[in-house]
C-alpha cells in the first residue's frame, strides 16, 4: 500500500495544490460580493447615508478624482447635490448645489450644519473622509437632498413653540403643513402622555424600541420619524410622515469590481470545469468497477468480484493489469481478499442473527403464559370484596412461586435452544411414563385461574409407555399449544386431551382437541409460519405468533412432527407424533 499512497500523493497534490489556489481566488471575489451585498443591506436601512459613505469612499481625494476626468454630478441621483469641505471650512468640489448654498463655513455654521442636520430647504447627510496616505488631509461629504418632514419639524420648532406646545394661534398653520405631508405630530410631557396631536389623527403608536430602530435604520419602515427635544418645558415632539424613498443611485466602485470577479470567476469555473473532466475521465473509470463491486458486495454477491466485461477492461490478454489501472494494483488485490473474508462473515452473520431473533422471540411469547396466571391471581388479591382464607393464601403463593420458577426455566431452556443451533447434541433425554408425565403437565392447567372457563379433560392410553423426551422443552411444547385452544377460543370452549397409538408407524399421538371456533384453510396453511396470526376477530390479539412455530421445532428436536385438522366452526385437533426410541 505505501506504493499506492505514493502515487496517490503525487497525482492529486499537484492538482489539489491548483485547485487550492483557485478556491482562493474564488473566497476573495466571494469576499467583494458580500460586502456589495452587506452595502445593499446598509443602503435598505438607510439609503441617503450608505450613498454617502459609499460616494465618499469612491472618491477620496477630490483633486485627483477630477484629474483621472471623473464627474462627481455623474455618481449623484436625482434632485440631491454634494459638497466636499476641506479642513478651512472651504469647498473644494461640489455638483448640483442650489444657489443659496454656502461656499464657506465657519466653525459656528458646521455646528448648526450638525445640530439641525440642514442647509436652507434641504435635509443633509455627512461624513469625514481623512485620506489613507495623507494623514493631514481631510475632507467633510455633505450630501443634500430635499426631505419635508426633516425640514418641516425643524420649522415648526423654531417658529410655533410656545414653551414645548403649538400655540393655538399656529394650530390651524400646522394642521395645513401636517395634511399637505400626510403627517403626524405627537407631542409628549415628561411622564410620556401626549398633550397635543395634530394631522392624521388615526396614527398609531408603534413599540417602544422602534424610536431607535427609525432613527438608525430609517428606510426599513413605511413612515418616517423626526425628533425634537424642547429643553426648557422637558416636551418632546415626535412627526411621523410616509416613507417614498425608492431613489437608486449608481455605485461604481462596487460595480467594476463585481464585473471584475464576475469575469474572473467565469474563467476560474470553466478552468475548473475542464480539469474536473479530464480527472473524472482519468481516475472515474476504476472508481466506476470499484463502486459496480462494492454494490454487488452490498446484494451480498461476494463471489463475482468483476464481470467478464470489466475483467476484459481492466486486464490485458497476459493477465496483468492495463497501464491506466496501475496505480489502484493493490487496491484490487485488497478487494479479492475482503470478498473472501466478507463472504465467509456473512454466512457466519446470517446464523447468529436468525438464531438470536429465534431466542428472544421465544422468551417474550412463552413468559407470556406463566405471567397471565400471576396477573390472574394478582387481580383477584387485590379485590378487597372477598376475605382470603389461609390455605387459599397458601395455594395462591404455590402457584405464584411456581410460575416464578417456571419461567427462570423458560429463559435457561431457551437459552440452551439457542446453543442447540449449533450442537444439538448436548439436548439431553429422559426416559418417562407418558400418562404419568402427561398428567402432571395438565394439572397445572386444570387448577389454573386462567383455565376456569376452559373444562381441561385428559384421556390416557391404555397400555403406558415409555417414551425419550427433554423434560422442560416437553413440557413447554404441551403448553404452547393448551395455551393456544385457549388464547383463539370462546369461553366455555372444551379441550380434551387424549395419548393414543398411532396407527401408521410405531409411535405415539398426543392429540389436543376444542370444540371452538376453528380454523380456515388460509390460517391453517400459514399456522407454522412465524409470526403469522389467524384472522379470527374474536380471539384476543396477544401473543407474538410464534407459539405453534417454537412448538414444531420442540417436536422436530424429539424427531417428531406435528399435524393440524380444523374446519372452520367445528373445532380444532392438533397432534403431536412421538417416536417409541430415539436413535
Amino acid at each position: 500500500m505505501k506504493k499506492l499512497r505514493s502515487r496517490l500523493f503525487f497525482h492529486f497534490s499537484i492538482q489539489f495544490g491548483f485547485i487550492s489556489l483557485l478556491m482562493i481566488v474564488v473566497v476573495v471575489a466571494a469576499f467583494f460580493i458580500g460586502l456589495y451585498s452587506l452595502s445593499n443591506v446598509e443602503r435598505d436601512e438607510d439609503y441617503y447615508q450608505t450613498q454617502l459613505e459609499e460616494l465618499a469612499i469612491e472618491i477620496g481625494d477630490p483633486y485627483e478624482y477630477k484629474e483621472f476626468g471623473n464627474e462627481i454630478s455623474d455618481a449623484l441621483p436625482e434632485k440631491t447635490w454634494l459638497q466636499i469641505i476641506d479642513e478651512e471650512g472651504k469647498v473644494v468640489e461640489s455638483a448640483n448645489v442650489p444657489e443659496d448654498i454656502k461656499e464657506n463655513y465657519s466653525s459656528f455654521d458646521i455646528v448648526q450644519m450638525k445640530e439641525r442636520e440642514q442647509l436652507g430647504e434641504y435635509a443633509i447627510k455627512y461624513t469625514l473622509e481623512e485620506l489613507l496616505f495623507a494623514s493631514d488631509d481631510a475632507y467633510l461629504f455633505v450630501l443634500g437632498y430635499q426631505e419635508p418632514g426633516k425640514i418641516l419639524i425643524n420649522e415648526l420648532s423654531e417658529n410655533t413653540n410656545a414653551n414645548g406646545r403649538i400655540s393655538e394661534t399656529d394650530q390651524p398653520e400646522v394642521e395645513e403643513k401636517l395634511n399637505q405631508l400626510e403627517g403626524t405630530l405627537s407631542i409628549y410631557d415628561e411622564t410620556g402622555a401626549i398633550i397635543q396631536q395634530f394631522g392624521n389623527q388615526e396614527q398609531i403608536e408603534g413599540q417602544p424600541l422602534e424610536i431607535i430602530e427609525k432613527d438608525t435604520s430609517p428606510d426599513l419602515f413605511t413612515e418616517k420619524q423626526y425628533t425634537y427635544l424642547d429643553r426648557g418645558s422637558g416636551n418632546s415632539w415626535i412627526l411621523y410622515t410616509s416613507n417614498e424613498q425608492s431613489q437608486d443611485m449608481p455605485l461604481t466602485l462596487y460595480r467594476d469590481i463585481t464585473l471584475v470577479f464576475v469575469g474572473l470567476t467565469g474563467v476560474i469555473l470553466l478552468v475548473t470545469f475542464l480539469i474536473s473532466f479530464w480527472t473524472s475521465f482519468r481516475y472515474g473509470s476504476p472508481l466506476f468497477i470499484f463502486s459496480n463491486w462494492l454494490n454487488r458486495m452490498g446484494d451480498g454477491n461476494y463471489k463475482e468480484v468483476l464481470t467478464a466485461q470489466e475483467k476484459k477492461k481492466v486486464y490485458r490478454k497476459n493477465g496483468k493489469l492495463k497501464r491506466r489501472y496501475k496505480l489502484y494494483k493493490e487496491v484490487f488485490q485488497a478487494f479479492d481478499e475482503m470478498a473472501e473474508k466478507l463472504d465467509a462473515s456473512r454466512k457466519e452473520r446470517e446464523q447468529l442473527e436468525k438464531s438470536r431473533e429465534e431466542w428472544v422471540a421465544g422468551i417474550s411469547h412463552d413468559l407470556r403464559t406463566p405471567l397471565t396466571t400471576m396477573e390472574g391471581y394478582g387481580r383477584l388479591l387485590g379485590n378487597k370484596e372477598y376475605d382470603w382464607s389461609k390455605q387459599e393464601l397458601q395455594e395462591i403463593g404455590d402457584t405464584i412461586t411456581e410460575k416464578s420458577d417456571y419461567m427462570v426455566d423458560l429463559i435457561e431452556d431457551f437459552t440452551l435452544s439457542f446453543r442447540l443451533k449449533n450442537d444439538a447434541s448436548s439436548l439431553t433425554f429422559n426416559s418417562v411414563s407418558i400418562n404419568e408425565y402427561m398428567e402432571q403437565i395438565l394439572e397445572k392447567f386444570q387448577k389454573d385461574v386462567t383455565f376456569k372457563d376452559y373444562p381441561v379433560v385428559y384421556e390416557p392410553i391404555q397400555s403406558d409407555r415409555k417414551i425419550e423426551v427433554n423434560e422442560r422443552l416437553f413440557e413447554r411444547m404441551i403448553d404452547n399449544l393448551m395455551y393456544n385452544a385457549w388464547k383463539h377460543n370462546p369461553p366455555e370452549t372444551a379441550v380434551k386431551v387424549e395419548v393414543a397409538q398411532s396407527e401408521e408407524e410405531k409411535a405415539l399421538e398426543i392429540r389436543i382437541t376444542d370444540n371452538g371456533t376453528g380454523m380456515d384453510e388460509e390460517t391453517q396453511k400459514h399456522l407454522f409460519t412465524r409470526y403469522y396470526r389467524g384472522t379470527n376477530t374474536e380471539e384476543r390479539n396477544e401473543g407474538t405468533g410464534l407459539g405453534m412455530s417454537i412448538a414444531l421445532q420442540i417436536a422436530k428436536l424429539h424427531q417428531g412432527a406435528i399435524s393440524v385438522q380444523s374446519e372452520k366452526g367445528r373445532g380444532t385437533t392438533v397432534t403431536v407424533f412421538l417416536p417409541y426410541d430415539r436413535d
